[in-house]
């Protein structure tokens, strides 16, 4: 009896983890792939019928966030958008929350006994600016300019916090695993593979799609000004992308601001407005997938043992390519604006030495729950439980926004009003209206498989 009460304590950590157990015994990654599955045969709703009643558990945020993207390609706009809500929702309580150390959170209760996938998810900053960026398009979908705004914006505020907050986050179980012997240096090796797609980007969450998302909408209700400052924002981002330098300098001259005739010099010359009879047909695509977390073993030492430990890292990250769009039968490239699959890894890398010091303190803390189990147990049984227990339990939390593009691009050009035929790979042609000088935003989802389109109006 004694024997099955201490068993029952065992493994009671993961009953108490509700369904973001799910995820401790079975890699997230697997579950998302059907997701995927469904959007590569044309029918995002069967994703969403796998989630079911997931977005109500522990990970609901996740599931939330998949939902959302899941709509949105299906169409479902004031579905996707309901899905977002909740899951801005679910981050806002989690703001205010009482303010307690993530970091001391997360090195107890049930992760401290099993491992990270007992928390609930929380989601990642850059996660949460895609959720606003997504929100914007369904306001726009519905043709709220105004409400698409009020998302940018929010956005925009998102990256601003995080970049103040970044500098100046105590982690206080990392000091607290270095007073019991964690020497972080011994495993920068391991992570190093991470370190050339992090380098791609400045932060883990600074994304120039929102800036030109914001700079798009305001051009287009003539607010030139705020244009160009977004616009400006996003060009800070990615430098070289030359359909940005053309908006900045655009804009820049239309406001009379003087320092955009240095760039504009740089550039060649750049038309302030569409010419009598022109629209702009702008096309924002994003391609690919975020990419999948992998796990690794890596050996950690403590005091008394050699010990190999699971530990999420990207494996492969590969650098965003350009996309080739066909307009009335001209072949023209994409530049980049959001390289997702760099935020990931670097959002990854950032979190190691925490991830190190909650693998080093649960470490410890099995040990001693083995030691203490000896000291009980004379017949080898319960040892042998809580050992099978510790293997089972070594599982890296692979857990994110799977269904997330691998990057986001834009296409900008002048075009005269009326109707233009549009195509790529894996899309049937469609013949877009570019009304007279209005801007015309065309968003393509080139996922393999399959390719979705939206038009929306502003």
């Amino acid at each position: 009896m004694r024997s099955r009460r201490f068993t029952l304590a065992l493994l009671l950590p993961v009953l108490l983890g509700g369904c973001a157990a799910s995820s401790v015994l079975t890699p997230y990654p697997s579950q998302a792939a059907a997701y995927r599955a469904a959007l590569a045969a044309g029918t995002p709703a069967a994703g969403v019928e796998r989630i079911g009643s997931n977005t109500e558990s522990a990970d609901g945020m996740l599931y939330l966030l998949e939902k959302g993207r899941l709509d949105q390609l299906a169409g479902q706009h004031a579905a996707s958008r309901a899905d977002f809500d909740a899951a801005l929702a679910r981050f806002d309580r989690q703001d205010n929350k009482a303010i307690v150390s993530a970091s001391s959170y997360a090195a107890s209760g049930a992760s401290l006994l099993t491992n990270d996938n007992a928390r609930p998810y929380e989601g990642r900053v850059y996660e949460r600016v895609f959720v606003h960026q997504y929100q914007a398009l369904n306001y726009l979908a519905a043709g709220d300019a105004a409400g698409a705004l009020v998302e940018v914006r929010r956005a925009n505020q998102v990256q601003v916090d995080a970049l103040a907050k970044k500098d100046g986050k105590v982690d206080s179980a990392r000091s607290d695993a270095q007073g019991k012997g964690l020497d972080e240096s011994r495993y920068d090796n391991y992570f190093s593979p991470m370190d050339l797609a992090a380098g791609r980007v400045k932060t883990g969450f600074q994304n120039a799609a929102t800036f030109y998302l914001s700079g798009l909408i305001y051009e287009a209700t003539g607010s030139t000004n705020d244009a160009f400052i977004d616009y400006r924002k996003a060009l800070e981002l990615v430098p070289d992308n030359p359909y940005l330098q053309k908006d900045v300098v655009r804009t820049g001259l239309a406001a009379g601001l003087e320092d955009t005739r240095k760039l504009a010099k740089q550039i060649g010359n750049v038309a302030v407005g569409p010419k009598p009879g022109e629209g702009e047909l702008v096309i924002y695509v994003e391609e690919g997938y975020v990419p999948s977390k992998q796990g690794v073993g890596i050996p950690i030492w403590t005091a008394r043992t050699l010990n190999t430990v699971s530990f999420p890292i990207y494996a492969d990250s590969a650098v965003p390519a350009p996309v080739y769009v066909q307009v009335d039968g001209m072949a023209l490239q994409t530049a980049l604006l959001v390289d997702t699959r760099a935020l990931a890894v670097r959002t990854l890398k950032d979190e190691v030495p925490a991830m190190l010091a909650r693998a080093f303190l649960r470490l410890l803390t099995k040990q001693e729950m083995q030691r203490q189990v000896q000291k009980q147990d004379n017949s080898g049984l319960l040892n042998l439980v809580t050992t099978v227990y510790s293997l089972v339990t070594d599982q890296p939390d692979l857990r994110s926004w799977l269904t997330l593009p691998g990057s986001g691009q834009i296409l900008r050009l002048p075009l005269s009003a009326g109707s233009h035929r549009v195509s790529l790979p894996g899309l049937a042609p469609m013949d877009i209206e570019v009304r007279n000088g209005r801007p015309t935003l065309l968003h393509l989802a080139v996922l393999p498989g399959k390719t979705y389109s939206y038009l929306y109006p502003l």
